[in-house]
């Protein structure tokens, strides 16, 4: 971020405002009164008066009646005022004030954890917090899985759940070794699913490793897989990427 890209937007979003701020030569009629409400109001009663009467729903009597009642609340709604609106000068300072000093706080607390000059910090690079209990715990299986071989009947859950704890500890590589090598012991459509999409995430594009996998997820995957779609236009675009 720059300066420039910090003071053009806030002016662009402040310049409407300012109007405003602007002298006005005479008072500003509200756009929406009661006198004006309430004979718009009256008269569309009236003309519901006279379809009323050609639809045979009233009869003469009823409809002299009704429009008597009718003209005087329009002659008593003609008698009220319109109401006007003004900013008044110590109004005006305060609403300038304003303007100015929002910009200015924003522009502090943007500079309480920031600066213009500094580079982008991705998201991804934020660490997680993990107390030493559960650390402990994930070491455990760590050291599990490492003693294990493809051959023992927990070795593929216990690989993927390893997986899992380094993805949510945001270490995409840990787990892509750990998920690899559950893999590896058999194959898993979701599970090579999640490694593709996972890779893809590292890479910033789709590769030909990736899109290998999405193909023999979609051969092995049943035919009512939910994310069949899903995975069908991951591997148009990968082919796209692949072939420009």
């Amino acid at each position: 971020m720059n300066w420039l890209g910090f003071l053009i937007p806030t002016l662009v979003i402040l310049l409407p405002l300012l109007s405003l701020l602007l002298p006005r030569r005479r008072d500003v009629a509200s756009p929406v009164s009661a006198r004006a409400s309430a004979l718009a109001l009256y008269r569309h009663q009236l003309r519901d008066l006279d379809r009323d009467h050609e639809n045979g729903l009233m009869d003469a009597g009823e409809v002299s009646r009704a429009e008597l009642e009718i003209q005087r609340r329009i002659l008593a709604a003609d008698r009220l005022q319109e109401t006007t609106f003004r900013i008044q000068s110590h109004q005006r300072l305060r609403f300038a004030v304003l303007l100015v000093a929002l910009p200015c706080f924003g522009f502090a607390l943007y500079l309480a954890n920031g600066h213009p000059s500094l580079p982008a910090q991705p998201h991804k690079t934020s660490g997680v917090n993990v107390p030493p209990a559960m650390q402990a715990l994930f070491e455990k299986l760590d050291r599990q899985v490492a003693s294990m071989t493809p051959d023992d009947l927990e070795y593929v859950r216990q690989s993927v759940l390893l997986g899992q704890v380094d993805e949510a500890l945001n270490r995409p590589d840990d787990a892509l070794r750990a998920y690899r090598q559950a893999l590896s012991a058999r194959f898993i459509p979701e599970l090579a699913v999640q490694i593709a999409e996972l890779q893809t995430q590292q890479d910033g594009h789709i590769s030909a490793e990736s899109l290998a996998l999405y193909r023999k997820a979609l051969d092995a995957a049943p035919a009512d897989a939910p994310w069949r779609l899903a995975v069908e236009a991951r591997i148009a675009a990968g082919e796209h990427d692949q072939n420009p």
